[in-house]
């Protein structure tokens, strides 16, 4: 099958030998240039997807979408705001929680850790909690026992393994003006959650009716954790039901603690893509000075294919394929280059934080100790598309000037 002969044109002139070596410099610079600017933004594109994969499946699955705590505790009328909060549209699942604030003790070291006293079986509706810890540990959560489980962060802090007793100080309320002591209760250590993140470092469970007596109860609850279809409207969802509650509560989503991470996210990739749009956009202008020395280099070839019938429609759609043909290269390049850093990227990090002897994501400070990845092909499309696109619109110019040059006065002399 021939090529037109525009394409063959174009092809020719871009593989010729340039009589100034600063073209092929330039042409060549253009090509790079969109190399790493396609290949950087697929990268970057997909450690964000990453962030986001891993908010959603492992640290939204653990903590509450929505949560309606009574001021003044404990929270009279649990059952009747369950079934509120359950009748709800955009409402999946609702249970109740006891919240409880100390310090786990082992020894001489202690660790501030936030208790939460959960049903079991309800829990399995609002959260996957169950799938980050062992099925032994969460059927040992009992209501008549001391038992806990709490994150590996703590249990490394602490030095604490599952089987192992640890001792629970919760603050007691005073009377008049002199200070309670704290309350002292001894725990036993019967699993440990693996998030592989903050929530690890955090957070501690126990059986709801273990933590109704802590808290010395004979009934009632300190809120209701929800679960909702749609996690970004869980802010709205949670002000609903609580205009239904005849008691004072306070109305909290996972927006108003920890949404910074999800705008984090979205706000990272949108300046990442803009840079790297950038990047390519200023390897384009290359891509311009080429076609416009290559144009003026080939002066008397222009001429010359004028002179023999050359349309410039013609002559248009050839220096397009000498300049896009640096544009398609590199963008070529580039998604390979990027789907192999993807693809690496994680083995990559390890070898470097076993080299430096430290991890890069700290689990005190990020809800992940890891760098994810997850590739989206509609991201690679986007991005080649993009970079093709730009590419494109910087041949127009210096082509359509191709089309001036008057035969008659390159020739004439």
């Amino acid at each position: 099958m021939s090529l037109p002969l525009s394409t063959l044109i174009g092809l020719r002139y871009h593989r010729a030998r340039h009589r100034n070596g600063f073209i092929s410099f330039i042409s060549a610079s253009s090509t790079i240039g969109i190399l790493l600017g396609v290949a950087v933004l697929i990268i970057g594109l997909s450690v964000m997807n990453g962030f986001e994969r891993e908010l959603q499946q492992r640290f939204l699955a653990i903590i509450s979408h929505g949560e309606l705590e009574a001021v003044e505790q404990p929270l009279a009328d649990g059952a009747g705001l369950l079934e509120i909060a359950t009748s709800q549209q955009g409402v999946e699942a609702a249970a109740p929680y006891i919240s409880l604030s100390g310090l786990l003790q082992k020894g001489k070291q202690m660790k501030a850790i936030a208790v939460k006293g959960i049903d079991p079986d309800a829990e399995r509706q609002i959260s996957r909690l169950p799938e980050f810890v062992s099925s032994e540990a969460w059927q040992a959560l009992e209501p008549t026992q001391a038992n806990i489980i709490i994150g590996a962060g703590i249990a490394d802090e602490l030095g604490l393994a599952a089987g192992d007793t640890a001792t629970l100080l919760l603050p007691q309320q005073s009377t008049g003006q002199r200070l309670s002591s704290p309350q002292r209760v001894a725990v036993r250590v019967v699993g440990l959650m693996r998030a592989a993140g903050q929530l690890d470092n955090q957070l501690g469970f126990v059986h709801i009716d273990q933590a109704r007596q802590l808290n010395q109860w004979e009934s009632g609850v300190s809120g209701i954790s929800l679960r909702v279809s749609n996690p970004l409207q869980a802010d709205e969802l949670v002000r609903t039901i609580g205009m239904h509650s005849e008691q004072l509560v306070y109305v909290r989503s996972w927006m108003r603690t920890h949404g910074f991470l999800y705008q984090d996210i979205q706000l990272v990739r949108t300046i990442m893509y803009a840079i790297m749009l950038l990047i390519v956009a200023v390897a384009s202008f290359n891509i311009v000075s080429t076609l416009i020395l290559a144009v003026t280099e080939k002066r008397s070839d222009i001429a010359i294919l004028k002179t023999m019938g050359a349309e410039d429609g013609l002559l248009i759609r050839a220096f397009v394929v000498y300049g896009a043909y640096n544009g398609v290269l590199g963008c070529l390049l580039g998604v390979v280059l990027g789907l192999l850093g993807v693809w690496s990227l994680p083995s990559l990090v390890a070898g470097v934080e076993q080299l430096l002897g430290r991890t890069i994501l700290s689990a005190d400070i990020y809800f992940i100790d890891f760098l994810p990845v997850e590739l989206l092909w509609s991201d690679v499309a986007l991005v080649a598309l993009a970079a093709l696109s730009l590419s494109l619109l910087a041949t127009l110019w210096p082509a359509w000037q191709a089309t001036r040059i008057r035969p008659a006065q390159e020739l004439g002399g």
